[in-house]
């Protein structure tokens, strides 16, 4: 690539390392982990610059190039769907963002028990992406995102409200 070229994948990733940490924290469970999936994601986002189609949405494309590098990533050692992350690790990622972290941890651990494609839903529902956006990502139906995280959404406030 250009120095350009590079100069603007700087700026996209400066622009979109919210989705990145975001994606990277629902989909591992440690932060050696988390800096492994993030150094894929991206690697992966520069492999894939070249293709990018500027008539859709750049927030769009990479979901859906770090969604499919996570799911890749759990995919290659399955012993990391088993493993939470701990206590700890989620307080001093509260603490940073400004949450409660009581809270944080109880929706960091319900995510976590939700299969991939849920997980990638209410990732992205909570990102504030409309459901045109997410069925993008997906590749499935706006009603059919409409349908799966209404189910998600309930499921979530029954485990949540047992676990209070």
């Amino acid at each position: 690539m250009s120095p350009a070229k590079e100069k603007q994948f700087e700026a996209l990733l400066a622009r979109h390392k919210g989705i990145l940490y975001k994606i990277a924290r629902s989909y591992s469970y440690c932060n050696e982990d988390r800096r492994d999936l993030i150094q894929d994601m991206t690697l992966q986002l520069w492999r894939s610059a070249e293709n990018y189609d500027p008539n859709f949405a750049q927030s769009t494309w990479v979901y859906r190039i770090a969604l499919n590098t996570a799911i890749s990533f759990l995919r290659s050692d399955m012993a990391r769907k088993n493993t939470f992350s701990s206590a700890e690790e989620v307080f001093v990622e509260a603490e940073t963002q400004g949450g409660s972290e009581e809270l944080m941890i109880q929706i960091q651990q319900l995510l976590q028990q939700l299969d991939k494609l849920d997980r990638a839903l209410m990732i992205m529902h909570l990102d504030g992406l409309d459901y045109d956006a997410i069925a993008d990502v997906l590749n499935i139906s706006s009603s059919n995102v409409s349908t799966k995280l209404s189910r998600i959404k309930q499921k979530l406030a029954k485990e949540f409200n047992e676990e209070k």
